[in-house]
């Protein structure tokens, strides 16, 4: 009983994740393609490729991540996190997100408030968010949730990500739940 309400509460967040999908796309459709929405929607489509996909290994995972971080991430990108080493280039990164469930289990990813402010004239824009990843490990749910601040760069109309730099945790929050 315990294994099919799992699959039914992973049936129901994905139908609610697909649905937020859908209307994060309609809303850009709608609303227009300002820079802020083509940003926004950039760094959904990163968040949504990252999350895991039910039954996934880590091979496959790579080859699915590395055509969407190819697109998504300026080739010299850079991860900066407090717990890991710099990684650098897109080939780090998606060897890097594909290994990530071995931490995290099955997880998902959440962009919270997030605040963008685009330079024009640079073609570049920098935006804070709260970053959340939530998975479930042997059990065990592990939720962290961070700030983020992110820098793109603007070419040929297309935003990409140069710099994922991660804050480091805060006290007020747990590392793991039981």
């Amino acid at each position: 009983m315990i294994a099919s309400l799992a699959v039914v509460v992973s049936r129901r967040t994905l139908a609610a994740l697909a649905v937020a999908g859908a209307l994060a796309v309609l809303g850009w459709l709608m609303f227009g393609s300002s820079d802020e929405a083509k940003i926004l929607a950039r760094l959904d489509e990163l968040a949504n490729a990252v999350e895991t996909k039910r039954d996934e290994n880590m091979a496959f995972r790579a080859l699915r991540l590395r055509p969407i971080l190819a697109e998504g991430l300026e080739p010299g990108a850079t991860l900066r996190a407090p717990e890991l080493s710099d990684t650098h280039g897109v080939k780090d990164l998606t060897a890097l997100a594909a290994s990530v469930p071995r931490f995290y289990g099955e997880f998902d990813v959440s962009i919270g408030e997030t605040d963008v402010h685009v330079e024009p004239a640079a073609h570049e824009a920098r935006v804070t968010a709260g970053v959340t990843v939530t998975g479930m490990l042997n059990g065990e749910l592990r939720r962290d949730k961070r700030v983020v601040r992110f820098t793109l760069r603007e070419r040929d109309g297309e935003w990409r990500v140069e710099l994922i730099d991660v804050a480091p945790k805060t006290h007020e929050q747990p590392e793991a739940r039981p």
